[in-house]
């Protein structure tokens, strides 16, 4: 054999369990098979002669081989057999441009055999085709016809070595190119061949085609599933020489790829958690694999170069997205993008995070930024809630109006995005691996209920086993100290519109002060008649008067309010920060987040009691307006009685009726005053109460804080007392390391003499080994040389005298032969107990012992 076999299976993963070898001739390759471990061997051969020999060289040996005696071509019956003076090129095809090459081999005679079929042999012999999977041939030209009768038996076998020929030495032998095509439509192909002696002829080896294939490809999930898929594919076939076969997907419109498509149906095997892990010893070839492989990116990262050039987009696809890309880039310099998933996403097998938290992340995002732009994509863009981000006036896929792959747009441009906030979907985190211009990246996370960053390279793709009901009562206290922010700014702003609205009811007051004091001016006569009125009125004045101061209190404690909300704030501020650096510390934060949902429970009972307060005070002010309802029937009663004087003044009735108009609008307004202050005392009880909740809740906070400085206080007296110890172990641990060093030392010594050992015996049973090749390639050159000396066959002749000279020193040299095998013999036992290996004489002498026999016998060997 001129090709390695044996480095050919280990470096193709087939492992050789039976072999099949047709023109066995002498049967000299048995050797080889027993350094491969092959378990069973068939030899078959047509020379009835040769055939003996060979029955004689494998009569002794212990593996499990068989010897039979037939010619094999595609047919079964009586074939001929041109036997030639070179007894190894003998075929059932005679000489062509053979001749031409090596005129001195010509034909001897013709001999009739028997011709099976290798599909038809094999039950003969009630051999299982199963238990063969290489397939040697060696039979001069007509190697084409034993593969054309063996189509069974090649769905069994995984490597074929054969002899081809490049040119027609045997009349009608197939050339090579037509052994490559019928091997290649039976699922096999060329990985080696060689031509040692001519160009004309020499070795091929092949192997059964290594394929893998993904028929769920294109049906197993969106786009962002199907790039996962069809990058494992990829990877796990250029890593493991296979090529791929797929269906028809997406991919090959946006991406351009033209992957074969799927020729047969292969044995399907299932993703099995990490099983087809890149690296992994086991290689599966020939079969159809499904499954997600969403895998940890720390297993795409070194591939990650090939991964991103799998999934740049067709030319005239990277034409209309590039466009889109322009457009959006020229509303400003810093382009953010999210990606949402709709709540009734039913295909969604992941947890959807709320759009609020997207929006908490906006919140503190964007004054920071130069520019920004907000890009939002979506499979469902009409079921979101866009309102939440309307004060960023965000674009989407829609509002750049360009006729392309609306999805692939999303993608692309989320690939291209400075900051990137994504859902829980393989859709966009694969955008954020092919994304190279990104900035920072963020992802929901379910356990704290917010964004958080993380890196495309170097993280798991999507969040799996997310209890989906608890999601939207994961609110931090960040989020809930912003809400009530919120509501005490609203309670600003209405504090603010009462105070102007009191500015006005004063000024209108004063107003009435003036007009009631030019009325008193005209009205001197009928001061008596008026007494009550006026009595009314001075009481309505006093009412304002201390309706004003109280407004006025009701402002300053307003005031005190707004600086000791501000003072909480910061409280709150810097408690939070320190409350966020003693996370880790603080194990049990699931239980103080319970007693504050306890604590908001008692917060709401508490407000149901001051709506019923609000209720009472409803009912008085409903008592109050019956009294300035009675109030109003009494002075109707005036106005009665002043109409009966009518008479007595009808020169001060017109003045009159207009004042008695005018007190009734100061006594509705000061009515109206009243309800005002009234309303305005309940919300200041309002944020009292609040104000006491943020008090109540900074002193949890603050006992939280001083109980973790307690708890680290103790933990650093402990880790004090531990390093005492620690250094009072250092010497001990210093004396045992020494001891160690010593012995690794001592160790890595011997394991270096082990190694050079093992080193140079390999290096030995390597020359060895290419010795006892360059005899068997010498043997070869000397047979075909034999045949070439037939012009001096007389003098041959003339030499027999010599032959018992000859033998006498033939025997001489075989007992040099044995006596060199025993030095060797000696020499590996002594490589095996000593350290140092000496130089290697005896293989040379070896060598040299065999150069001289093999010379020996070209002299001595008749044809």
């Amino acid at each position: 054999m001129k090709l390695d076999l044996k480095n050919l299976c280990s470096q193709n993963q087939i492992f050789p369990r039976g072999i099949i070898h047709v023109g066995a001739y002498e049967g000299k390759d048995i050797k080889t098979y027993q350094a491969l471990n092959i378990s069973k061997i068939l030899f078959i051969e047509a020379n009835p002669t040769v055939f003996e020999r060979l029955k004689t060289n494998i009569a002794e040996v212990s593996i499990d081989v068989q010897a039979v005696n037939y010619a094999i071509s595609n047919q079964n019956g009586k074939v001929k057999l041109y036997v030639n003076s070179m007894g190894k090129s003998s075929s059932i095809l005679p000489l062509k441009f053979y001749r031409n090459i090596y005129p001195n081999i010509k034909e001897t005679h013709q001999l009739t055999v028997e011709s099976k079929t290798l599909d038809t042999l094999l039950p003969e012999l009630e051999l299982t085709p199963g238990d063969f999977n290489i397939l040697n041939l060696d039979i001069q030209g007509a190697e084409l016809l034993a593969l054309q009768g063996a189509t069974n038996l090649l769905t069994y076998i995984d490597a074929v070595y054969t002899k081809v020929n490049y040119e027609e030495l045997y009349e009608g032998c197939a050339l090579a190119e037509k052994i490559d095509e019928f091997l290649a439509e039976n699922g096999f192909g060329k990985i080696a061949e060689a031509t040692p002696f001519h160009p004309s002829w020499g070795d091929a080896f092949y192997v059964r085609k290594q394929v893998i294939s993904m028929s769920t490809l294109g049906k197993n999930g969106g786009l962002g599933n199907q790039i996962f898929q069809y990058g494992f594919l990829k990877i796990y076939a250029q890593e493991n020489g296979l090529s791929v076969e797929t269906p028809k997907w997406i991919g090959q419109e946006l991406f351009g790829h033209q992957d074969q498509e799927i020729s047969e149906d292969l044995p399907e095997v299932l993703e099995n958690d990490n099983e087809f892990i890149l690296g992994n010893t086991e290689i599966l070839k020939n079969v159809d694999i499904h499954g997600e492989f969403l895998y940890h990116t720390r297993y795409y990262a070194p591939f990650k170069e090939y991964f991103c050039s799998l999934f740049q987009p067709a030319l005239e696809i990277e034409e209309k997205v590039k466009v889109a890309w322009e457009k959006l880039h020229s509303r400003g310099k810093t382009i953010i993008g999210l990606h949402l998933q709709s709540h009734s996403d039913e295909k969604s097998n992941f947890a959807v995070a709320p759009s609020e938290w997207y929006k908490i992340w906006l919140d503190g995002l964007w004054e920071t930024l130069e520019e920004p732009v907000l890009f939002i994509a979506s499979d469902n863009i009409e079921e979101l809630p866009l309102v939440y981000f309307a004060e960023y006036h965000p674009l989407t896929a829609q509002d750049l109006e360009i006729e392309v792959n609306r999805e692939y747009l999303n993608f692309f441009l989320l690939s291209k995005c400075d900051f990137v906030a994504i859902s829980n979907t393989p859709f966009a985190f694969a955008a954020c691996l092919l994304n190279e211009a990104g900035k920072y990246f963020f992802r929901p996370h379910f356990s704290t209920a917010k964004l958080i960053p993380f890196e495309p390279w170097n993280s798991t793709p999507v969040f799996r086993d997310v209890d989906i009901s608890e999601i939207g009562n994961s609110v931090s206290l960040e989020v809930k100290f912003q809400e009530n922010q919120a509501d005490l700014e609203n309670i600003q702003s209405q504090k603010d519109e009462l105070s102007q609205k009191l500015v006005s009811t004063q000024s209108q007051l004063q107003q009435n002060r003036e007009e009631l004091e030019n009325i008193q001016s005209q009205r001197d006569q009928i001061l008596e008649e008026l007494g009550k009125s006026q009595s009314q009125l001075q009481q309505n004045q006093e009412k304002a008067e201390n309706a004003e101061a109280q407004l006025q209190q009701i402002h300053t404690e307003l005031e005190n309010t707004k600086s000791q909300r501000d003072e909480f704030s910061a409280k709150l501020v810097s408690a939070q920060s320190q409350l966020q650096q003693n996370q880790e510390k603080a194990e049990n934060s699931e239980a103080q987040l319970q007693q504050i949902h306890t604590e908001l429970e008692n917060i709401q009972s508490q407000r149901d009691q001051i709506l019923e307060e609000l209720e009472q005070s409803h009912s008085q002010l409903q008592q109050n307006q019956e009294k300035a309802k009675n109030s109003e029937a009494q002075l109707q009663q005036i106005q009665t009685e002043l109409e009966n004087t009518k008479s007595q003044r009808d020169e001060f009735s017109a003045k009159l009726t207009s004042a008695q108009s005018q007190l009734q609008q100061n006594q509705e307004k000061a009515q109206n005053t009243e309800a005002q202050l009234q309303q305005i005392q309940t919300e200041l009880e309002n944020t009292k109460s609040q104000r006491d909740e943020f008090s109540a809740k900074l002193t949890s906070a603050q006992s939280q804080l001083q109980q973790n400085q307690e708890k680290n206080q103790n933990a650093e007296a402990k880790l004090q007392q531990t390093q005492t110890e620690l250094e009072n172990t250092k010497s001990q641990r210093d004396e045992f390391s020494a001891k160690l060093t010593s012995a690794q030392s001592q160790l890595q010594q011997n394991q270096e003499k082990a190694k050079n050992a093992e080193a140079k015996l390999q290096q030995t049973q390597t020359e060895l080994d290419k010795n006892c090749s360059e005899l068997h390639d010498a043997r070869e050159e000397l047979e075909i040389t034999q045949f070439q000396l037939d012009e001096v066959q007389a003098e041959l002749e003339q030499s027999q005298s010599n032959y018992f000279k000859y033998q006498e020193e033939l025997n001489t040299s075989k007992s040099q032969l044995q006596e060199t095998q025993t030095e060797l013999e000696k020499t590996k036992l002594k490589l095996e107990n000593q350290e140092k290996i000496p130089p290697n004489q005896n293989t040379k002498n070896y060598a040299a012992h065999l150069k001289n026999l093999a010379k020996i016998i070209a002299e001595t060997i008749p044809d």
